[in-house]
């Protein structure tokens, strides 16, 4: 192959990565997913034969979606209308990056939960359980302070209690679980209870009622909340 045919194709390639992460939603955020694993992987001691793993997986992820989106484009270019068999080739599609996340997913579990629980049960004996009544003002902090920001609604409209420039429900959900963390003291707990709270960020965007912005907004707000109350005031 010649010289310049190489360099052709391999700016031909980089073209289709930058065009994917331009036109595609999934795959910005499995950039920024994939950035962010691998700056975390620094905190912790990875063994070679660990990081390996974890590239692998992250990479194995965002391969699956520029499969995926191809598959979509080429469908899409053939026909603009619906046909059981373009359904059935985009479905096939997608539950490859499906597959390709709970890979992932399990590879981060087996790579970062032990080490994660031994940091928080660490972080935790050092933070004073204040009582269950800070549980209950943080709560109460939380919803002044979503009313006050719902205020500032968000462009597709929603009325005050539902939409809004923060997601309520998300941060009273991450509040909670933030609370429970201080409370129980426990690791397995913690994790368990921002488990339950980001299911519940999830169907609000599942629901279209909140953006995902919105829900990241309301998560940050409703953990910052119980952090301030309970570290600083406990």
């Amino acid at each position: 192959m010649k010289r310049g045919n190489f360099i052709k194709s391999f700016n031909f390639a980089v073209q289709g990565i930058i065009s994917s992460i331009h036109s595609e939603r999934n795959m910005k955020f499995h950039y920024a997913a994939a950035l962010g694993v691998i700056a975390f992987s620094l905190l912790f001691n990875l063994s070679r034969i660990e990081f390996i793993a974890l590239l692998f997986a992250v990479t194995f992820v965002i391969v699956s979606e520029l499969f995926n989106t191809a598959i979509e484009r080429t469908v899409d270019m053939v026909t603009q209308e619906y046909h059981p068999m373009a359904k059935l080739v985009k479905d096939i599609s997608a539950g490859a990056v499906l597959l390709a996340g709970i890979n992932a997913a399990v590879t981060g579990y087996l790579l970062f939960f032990d080490r994660i629980i031994s940091f928080t049960d660490v972080v935790l004996v050092r933070i004073k359980n204040s009582g269950p009544h800070l549980t209950f003002v943080a709560i109460i902090i939380v919803l002044i302070l979503t009313v006050g920001a719902k205020l500032y609604k968000r462009e597709h409209g929603g009325s005050y209690f539902q939409g809004g420039a923060v997601s309520g429900h998300s941060a009273l959900a991450f509040c909670m679980a933030a609370s429970i963390t201080f409370i129980s003291m426990n690791g397995f707990i913690a994790a368990l209870a921002f488990g339950l709270a980001f299911l519940v960020a999830e169907s609000r965007i599942e629901g279209e009622i909140h953006k995902p912005m919105e829900t990241v907004a309301g998560a940050v707000l409703g953990i910052a909340v119980a952090v301030i109350i309970f570290v600083w005031m406990g």
